[in-house]
């Protein structure tokens, strides 16, 4: 199974609320039909009993917001909570995140559809973005991160970008909805932090079925040259069984052909 193919079926099931092997059997399907499947499920979800929660939404106007959170965190929890935002007005919906704990907006953000959010995330301070960021990362919730990448703006992604360690944006990278962006998303890393990168990578336990090496290094062949460039910088620092590893780890992926300067720099 392809790393890609992998990623997309644990989005299906954390959206079905089903453990990923309960949908190997869609393994052999084209990623793209995969994805189509997935968002079929996204539009039914947060479809149904759309008029409810507009209703609620605009109920909610009508109470202080000290009153709304209060409820929406004691009566509604994430998943309703979750479906609220996306019809909620992005004002609004800030407001309310200002004054609700962090744990509980990591909650959230688990279920909530970005697609339907995305005003919200384009409104919402950039501290409070990596307040959850950090969160979700704390609790292993990549798949949460990776859905959210795509939707925020390149000012908030920065910050986050800045705030996360390399192997959390790794991780995130893996279930990216957007897989184009991550050359931008790479080019926001420090410099000094483009060893790390490789470090991860190197250090991934290549004994486990979900080995970190299968997922990332197919992330990044995907990167632009300029990327890769970086990333060759970074292979003179390596030590020759370092640098043997991660020969044997692009093989491993059969992305050896893909990896352009980083590639070269590995063979020289």
């Amino acid at each position: 199974m392809s790393a890609k193919i992998r990623a997309e079926i644990v989005k299906l099931a954390r959206l079905l609320g089903d453990e990923p092997e309960r949908f190997s059997y869609l393994a052999d399907l084209p990623l793209e039909d995969l994805r189509v499947i997935r968002e079929r499920a996204t539009d039914v979800l947060f479809s149904a009993n759309r008029g409810m929660f507009e209703r609620i939404a605009a109920a909610s106007k009508l109470v202080p917001v000290a009153v709304t959170t209060t409820v929406a965190q004691k009566s509604f929890g994430p998943l309703l909570c979750a479906r609220i935002a996306g019809v909620l007005e992005p004002e609004r919906a800030v407001e309310m995140a200002g004054r609700l704990p962090v744990e509980f907006l990591a909650d959230v953000a688990a279920e909530l559809d970005p697609r339907r959010a995305a005003g919200v995330l384009a409104a919402l301070p950039a501290a409070k973005v990596v307040e959850v960021g950090t969160e979700l990362t704390d609790r292993g919730d990549y798949v949460s991160m990776g859905r959210f990448i795509g939707e925020l703006p390149d000012a908030t992604l920065r910050v986050v970008v800045q705030e996360l360690d390399a192997d959390a944006i790794l991780r995130t990278a893996v279930y990216s909805e957007n897989d184009d962006r991550f050359a931008a998303i790479f080019a926001m890393v420090p410099d000094s932090r483009i060893p790390d990168v490789l470090d991860v990578v190197i250090n991934a336990d290549a004994s486990t079925v979900d080995d970190l090496a299968d997922d990332v290094l197919p992330v990044l062949a995907a990167l632009d040259e300029a990327g890769l460039t970086r990333l060759a910088t970074a292979v003179d620092a390596l030590t020759p069984d370092q640098r043997a590893r991660l020969v044997d780890l692009a093989a491993k992926a059969g992305v050896t052909d893909q990896l352009g300067p980083l590639g070269l720099a590995l063979s020289a």
